[in-house]
């Protein structure tokens, strides 16, 4: 089956739908859709739920709620390329239920769904989202949408394995009551979000945990726990990822795009660089530029 492009906004929900966009300026303001994924391709743009704000770039996704209101900023002197998945009403709940509920209970009850719900939080791509975004963003740019429907099945297993990882990761917070977990779990959300807004300035530990109401200490451990790498670990990755879509990108200075990422030393940079993407700075641009219609997403070139 083929899927709806750039539909009008009342099919939205009704049908399974990508919305593509490309330009300078794009200004959506409280609007509320099905459950959603958005992207960004090339550039960034700006998201804001409930009150936080989201700058979302190649290497990462924000899963957005049924219903929930958000807002959509594009301000760029180049074009930005976002990419977005909105799903019917009901898709990704079947596929849940398809998945979790046993087989006799399908059978005899096909219809009964349990409503889900994600954080709305920035998440940074994994091989679960990022081919099926890469893979739709090929189908849209050669209009072979005759068997996308199957790209949205993929997604929705995504999404499922999305919400299973998100009960194991609350589960590794360290308390006994699981009303402590979920709370603990929403405090140590609310420190990676800060960290995701200022990863590229001079935050102390005690400033986030203060952000995320816990001591550093226990900010540190059960972050350490819930997302296996450390809030110092988490802030260098983030950098070095802003670093090379600024690479990719732009032709600043490599110097300038070390500061601009945070990092004070290059050499330290330049290090953590080659370790993280296996070439140098210099390198990862020629890389990133050998097809220069082309843009570097979730480690594979797009034209």
């Amino acid at each position: 089956m083929a899927i709806l492009v750039n539909p009008a906004v009342t099919r939205l929900g009704s049908e399974n739908a990508v919305l593509r966009g490309r330009g300078r300026q794009h200004h959506v303001r409280d609007f509320s859709g099905p459950l959603s994924i958005k992207a960004v391709i090339r550039g960034t743009a700006e998201w804001r739920v409930n009150n936080c704000r989201f700058e979302l770039d190649a290497n990462s996704y924000l899963v957005v709620n049924d219903d929930q209101p958000y807002s959509i900023t594009v301000e760029s002197a180049e074009p930005v390329e976002t990419l977005c998945l909105f799903f019917a009403r009901g898709f990704v709940e079947d596929a849940w239920s398809s998945l979790t509920r046993p087989a006799g209970a399908l059978l005899d009850h096909p219809d009964r769904h349990t409503s889900l719900g994600f954080y709305e939080r920035l998440r940074r791509h994994d091989s679960r989202i990022a081919p099926v975004l890469a893979a739709v963003h090929d189908a849209v740019r050669d209009d072979a949408l005759d068997d996308a429907e199957a790209l949205f099945y993929q997604a929705a297993v995504g999404l499922c394995e999305l919400r299973e990882e998100l009960t194991d990761e609350v589960g590794r917070v360290p308390a006994l009551r699981a009303s402590t977990r979920e709370e603990l779990h929403r405090r140590l959300l609310r420190g990676k979000h800060a960290l995701d807004k200022a990863f590229d300035q001079r935050q102390t530990l005690a400033e986030i945990a203060r952000l995320a109401c816990l001591s550093p200490f226990h900010f540190h451990r059960a972050f350490t726990l819930a997302f296996h790498e450390t809030p110092h670990a988490y802030r260098t990755r983030r950098r070095l990822e802003h670093a090379a879509r600024l690479l990719a990108e732009t032709d600043r200075m490599v110097i300038d795009v070390c500061l601009d990422a945070g990092f004070e030393s290059p050499a330290s940079f330049s290090t953590l660089f080659r370790r993280r993407f296996g070439r140098s700075p210099r390198r990862f641009r020629e890389f990133a530029r050998s097809d220069k219609n082309s843009v570097l997403f979730y480690g594979r070139m797009l034209p």
